[in-house]
């Protein structure tokens, strides 16, 4: 008794929850079935040509009138875009097969230089001698009472500096550093002759950063250069005074002025090789700069050539149909390449179909005639000329000739060429000046069609007044009784594509297009 009114209370509820659920399932299924945009609708030039799109890595896409397409056509312009996704700018694309390398710049040798230099002033910063090689005297109480005690001592310091490695660093260096200024001048001038270019995205802020460096400012790496040869030539006179006065001391051991001058011009010796290793150091960043900014300029100059992301370029036209293959080589659009080490490079590849424009077909087959009346001809019987009548071959061989139509429109849609009009007839075991043949059918291109139209054929018919199985009047000829005339009948044929029957029996060679040439591979 109690339940009646718990159940009224209750349905409308379940009514209302159910017809939310119903709403909202409509209203979420468009979203949930809602396929991901198509690449074609990123296009937004040249969308009424054929674009093959391509989003990488290795996804690609034949667009046209921003919709997909699933070949090209043969005499269409075709372009080639790379998409501009997020990790467009992380690569250098280029289509393979097209010239594209830069020509030489002289950038490679001035940033091996460059990188050479920064190393050999690395090295001379570091040149001095580890503790482990320093000898020390087996007996200190002799060597304190030796004479030449605080000379020797001098010149261990010394050599703790200038050691072998620092000396023939610092004068391979000599002949090295003018390098530097003019690697600095090159890298210059290129940044000036880019200003403007259309060079990588990627790289042009890298560009512009580099370009606006310390080192490459005129005069700057000249200077630093002329301070470090300025404490190279102060060493060059101190280490030989040095060694002039470690000679005098060396000779007279009891002269104890000589050991002091001696103990002198080794210390400011010192200290002179000293100040050549401090300028290695204030110069080494220039030198590694320049390096870079030349590996950077060398890149740039790189990507002028490679396709731009959101750019359409001209790929090809195709004269002829087959099998396209189109790759594309990328690599990583990175600063610091070493010239001496192979680049992370890839590729993609594309395989494409290339639609020949067809529109005709020429096929034979056999056809059959009908609704002709019957040919007048002149016979005897009893003696009499008669007017009789032969009938039409009803079988005939038949060569045709079809244009398909909706190739026209549509010259790669798999139906297009189905329908067969106009179709014209050649027979072949009737006289082709007399008989005549056009219509149109339905068929399949590369096997065969069926075909029906009007037979039009130019024969004698009789004049008015005269009849079939009629005597010939005395003194009438049959010239006079007959006259020249067309009939209007009508044929259907069966006919097989004489290029298709030939290519059962020799497959026909589908060729390899390159599709950035649009040559055969």
């Amino acid at each position: 008794m109690h339940s009646l009114p718990r159940a009224k209370t209750t349905l409308p509820a379940l009514a209302i929850c159910a017809s939310l659920a119903i709403a909202w399932i409509t209203a979420s299924a468009p979203a949930f079935a809602q396929p991901p945009p198509s690449p074609c609708a990123h296009l937004t030039s040249r969308r009424d040509s054929t674009i093959i799109a391509f989003e990488p890595p290795s996804t690609f896409t034949i667009c046209r009138g921003g919709v997909e397409e699933s070949d090209v056509v043969t005499g269409r312009q075709v372009y080639f875009e790379v998409l501009p996704t997020a990790g467009a700018n992380m690569f250098e694309f280029r289509l393979h097969g097209r010239s594209t390398e830069p020509k030489p710049s002289g950038l490679q040798h001035w940033q091996e230089q460059a990188a050479s230099i920064a190393t050999g002033l690395h090295e001379l910063d570091h040149s001095s001698a580890p503790i482990s090689s320093i000898a020390m005297p087996t007996d200190a109480a002799a060597a304190a009472a030796n004479p030449l005690h605080a000379v020797a001592g001098a010149r261990g310091h010394y050599l703790g500096i200038v050691t072998p490695h620092f000396l023939e660093t610092l004068d391979g260096l000599r002949n090295e550093l003018e390098d530097l200024s003019a690697a600095a001048g090159v890298t210059r001038q290129w940044c000036g002759s880019l200003l403007g270019v259309a060079v990588s995205a990627a790289l042009r802020p890298e560009l512009q950063s580099r370009c606006a460096m310390p080192e490459l400012a005129s005069g700057k790496v000249e200077a630093v250069v002329d301070a470090f040869m300025k404490a190279a030539a102060v060493f060059d006179a101190k280490r030989a005074t040095a060694r002039d006065a470690l000679v005098v001391a060396t000779s007279t051991p009891d002269d104890a002025s000589a050991g002091a001058a001696a103990v002198r011009a080794l210390d400011e010796a010192r200290l002179a090789a000293v100040a050549v290793a401090s300028q290695a150091r204030a110069l080494r960043p220039f030198a590694v700069g320049v390096s870079r900014d030349a590996a950077t300029v060398r890149a740039a100059i790189s990507s002028v050539n490679a396709l731009q992301p959101g750019v359409p370029v001209p790929l090809a036209d195709y004269d002829e149909g087959g099998n396209a293959l189109l790759e594309v080589d990328m690599e990583p659009a990175q600063i610091s390449r070493e010239p001496a080490h192979d680049h992370d490079e890839s590729s993609a590849t594309f395989r494409f179909r290339v639609v020949d424009r067809h529109y005709l077909d020429f096929e034979a087959g056999l056809g059959i005639t009908g609704g002709l009346p019957a040919i007048p001809t002149l016979g005897l019987q009893n003696g009499a000329n008669v007017l009789q009548g032969k009938q039409v071959d009803e079988f005939l061989g038949i060569a045709l000739v079809e244009l398909e139509p909706l190739r026209i429109p549509w010259p790669d849609a798999p139906l297009s060429g189905v329908v067969r009009f106009p179709v014209l007839g050649v027979p072949l075991t009737r006289d082709p000046t007399q008989n005549f043949f056009v219509g149109g059918g339905l068929g399949w291109t590369g096997v065969g069609s069926v075909v029906a139209g009007p037979y039009l054929l130019r024969e004698l018919t009789l004049r008015e007044g005269f009849a079939l199985g009629q005597p010939l009047p005395s003194g009438t000829s049959f010239e006079s009784a007959t006259r020249p005339g067309v009939q209007v009948g009508y044929f259907v044929s069966a006919s097989v594509d004489l290029i298709g029957l030939f290519h059962l029996f020799l497959p026909a060679h589908t060729p390899t297009l390159d599709a950035a040439t649009g040559r055969e591979k």
